[in-house]
């Protein structure tokens, strides 16, 4: 009778656990199906999907999968600013050079590091390197670790059942788990999956990972009016002294630990005979990058080969080289090239 007893209490629980577990069994089985991140599996084309990806990884995806058809030589790096340089544009300055760009959202100088020393390892050439670069990039001295940033085992030396544990969690997380099964069902954009769900097709080169921004669509349909209808996005919150013509001068984010990972980028480069050259973004906000961390910089790669482009000048000055305050455009991006290759032949 006891035994019937326990038994049927056994029952009772496996039920229920299995009642509670179903739910979670069925994302599960989504979540392999669909394989959201573009992780799971390979892929040969990243450059359209409804889900915003981790840049880092499809950069290097796209990389592996193109490098035995093109002979690339020539990377672009640095953080989502790397939108304004489109590879055409700077091979015209590179000798028959072919690039591809190897960006990351955020991107900090220990990724670009890890980066070049997997390029390395892939027994790449490594002709020439643009880094795109702010103040808060180079203050970066570790890998970031969440999901829309880990780099891919190849690059950071990660397990690859830690990288892939990364991505699972997140999709179980509400703000992103709302909004993709909402759109998944739907077919239907909605704001509160801003960040979450790419509602513009194709955001990317499917060989060179340029940048395809829809907001270049916007202003050819807006013009002028682009600007007045996304003025909010220039407006920096409870600062007194918004572009207001005097300078203004960032702290300091160059120390020992940064410093040693710059000559650990040089190093590889010194090797490989490396050109390299390094822009440090037109900030809208009009904030000179702190000039301490420009000569450190120019102490490793030389006076030659770096352009600091912040604080007050023409190009900050004209609200229509940028998108919103964080990022500028190609046209600007263009006429940056044109500078740092001056007295190219």
């Amino acid at each position: 009778m006891k035994k019937n007893s326990e038994r049927s209490a056994a029952m009772r629980f496996t039920m229920k656990l299995s009642i509670l577990l179903t739910p979670f069994i069925a994302l599960l089985v989504v979540y392999f199906l669909n394989d959201p991140f573009m992780v799971l599996r390979h892929y040969n084309r990243y450059d359209n999907s409804p889900v915003m990806l981790n840049e880092g990884y499809i950069g290097w995806q796209m990389y592996m999968n193109n490098r035995d058809s093109i002979a690339f030589d020539s990377f672009i790096m640095g953080n989502s600013c790397t939108m304004a340089y489109q590879c055409h544009e700077w091979e015209k300055y590179l000798d028959g050079g072919r690039a591809v760009r190897l960006f990351g959202n955020a991107e900090s100088i220990a990724a670009i590091s890890k980066k070049l020393q997997a390029l390395e390892r892939n027994g790449a050439e490594i002709k020439n390197l643009l880094l795109i670069l702010d103040k808060e990039s180079l203050g970066k001295d570790q890998l970031l670790s969440s999901h829309n940033h880990v780099l891919p085992p190849a690059i950071s030396g990660i397990s690859n059942f830690s990288f892939q544990e990364k991505f699972c969690q997140a999709f179980f997380f509400p703000n992103f788990l709302f909004p993709y099964l909402d759109y998944k069902i739907f077919h239907q954009y909605r704001p509160y999956m801003q960040g979450v769900i790419n509602p513009y097709g194709a955001i990317r080169d499917a060989v060179t990972n340029d940048a395809i921004n829809p907001r270049e669509r916007m202003i050819r349909d807006e013009g002028e009016a682009y600007w007045e209808n996304h003025k909010k996005e220039f407006v920096k919150a409870r600062d007194c002294n918004y572009r207001n013509g005097e300078y203004r001068e960032g702290e300091r984010f160059l120390w020992e630990t940064q410093t040693e990972l710059l000559k650990e980028i040089d190093q590889i480069c010194r090797k490989h005979n490396t050109s390299v050259k390094i822009i440090i973004s037109p900030d809208y906000n009009q904030i000179s990058i702190n000039p301490a961390d420009v000569e450190i910089l120019k102490d490793i790669f030389g006076y030659e080969n770096v352009f600091d482009f912040s604080g007050i000048n023409e190009y900050t000055n004209d609200i229509h080289n940028y998108y919103e305050r964080g990022h500028y455009r190609p046209i600007l991006g263009a006429r940056l090239l044109q500078k740092v290759y001056a007295n190219h032949n």
